[in-house]
């Protein structure tokens, strides 16, 4: 079969492989789908930084690394020991490995925990190749109205919507989502489908506030205007409820906690490596409240899914279909914002 391998930096092999066999537990996939994020921009030009050529302790996964963790397919395949799933159901991936024997997963927060790794990233294959095999825990069944193509954005939409729980904001309420790339946009979203009407994007690119704008959702220039005096006359004075960060650097830090109320809360959905400074009185004279949130739990995915069912994740005008073999030019394009949600069609 075909996949996309990376064996080091910008090193990305599209090549024959050998076939995955599922064992028990397992499932195998015709992968459909599958989409690209900011993780694999960094694992390709920056990288490779998860996976090395020592064994990750969950998953035995080594360089050369198929790539690819946000994917949806078809069952063609299961091991022993898998019920519930035959071949020809039609599946998308929650790909989260994790050990559920620390603090963290015994806490219900698997997400974080220590050894928390995702299939595509470093595990034994990934959702760039035609064919993958994943523990059948893994598979949510997609309902006849979600296609495959939506399939394979559950994954990064239960990241972006996971930021939006943690903003906690209520219906009627107010937020700013800084950055208006693909994570931003399902903030966005996500924060609508909460009941959130007043939702304004920043972002400094074009194209991308045109997007946003096509989903009928103000913008702000961050080079043409002054953010923070506009959102504050956008809101009386008094500051929005929340700021989700999906940028994470210095100057959306520096203006999102400028533009809260009393008791605002300032959600960090970037993983970005960027130095921020900050004044701590800015912080506490109006006791703001600064949060992370890192991926999704597993009731966050089955409600994305749920939601996607229900029209809540348009993708008109922001996700576009590439060719396998397009591969590395979607990377180059994403990296100069050329894009804004790519989706590899694998081949059949």
């Amino acid at each position: 079969m075909l996949a996309a391998a990376l064996y080091g930096n910008r090193d990305l092999r599209i090549e024959e492989v050998p076939e995955p066999l599922p064992g028990p537990g397992q499932a195998k996939l015709a992968v459909a789908h599958n989409g690209l994020c900011g993780t694999d921009l960094h694992e390709y030009f920056s990288g490779p930084l998860a996976c090395t050529t020592e064994a990750h302790p969950l998953t035995g996964g080594v360089l050369p690394q198929i790539m690819g963790h946000e994917f949806a397919g078809t069952v063609t395949e299961v091991g022993c020991d898998v019920d519930g799933l035959r071949a020809g159901d039609r599946v998308s991936v929650a790909t989260l490995y994790t050990c559920g024997r620390c603090d963290r997963c015994r806490a219900g927060l698997a997400q974080l925990c220590e050894l928390v790794t995702t299939h595509g990233i470093c595990s034994h294959g990934g959702g760039l190749s035609q064919y993958t095999v994943v523990p059948a825990s893994m598979l949510h069944r997609l309902p006849d109205r979600v296609s495959l193509a939506e399939g394979a954005l559950i994954e990064p939409l239960s990241v972006a919507f996971g930021g939006a729980l943690r903003a906690r904001v209520e219906p009627g309420g107010s937020a700013v989502v800084l950055g208006g790339g693909p994570i931003g946009v399902g903030v966005t979203l996500g924060l609508r489908a909460l009941g959130v009407d007043k939702v304004v994007v920043v972002e400094p690119a074009a194209d991308r506030r045109r997007v946003v704008e096509g989903l009928g959702v103000e913008t702000l220039d961050p080079g043409a205007v002054d953010v923070v005096r506009v959102l504050r006359k956008l809101t009386g004075g008094r500051g929005v409820d929340a700021a989700v960060d999906c940028a994470g650097v210095a100057d959306t830090f520096r203006s999102g906690s400028a533009v809260l109320k009393e008791r605002g809360r300032y959600v960090l959905l970037a993983m970005s490596m960027a130095e921020v400074g900050f004044v701590p009185f800015q912080l506490a004279r109006s006791e703001i409240e600064l949060t992370g949130s890192l991926g999704y739990s597993s009731d966050t995915f089955v409600r994305v899914l749920e939601l996607m069912a229900a029209g809540a994740f348009p993708t008109a005008g922001w996700v576009e279909n590439l060719a396998f073999e397009d591969v590395h030019t979607a990377l180059d394009d994403l990296r100069a914002g050329r894009r804004t949600k790519v989706l590899i069609d694998l081949p059949r």
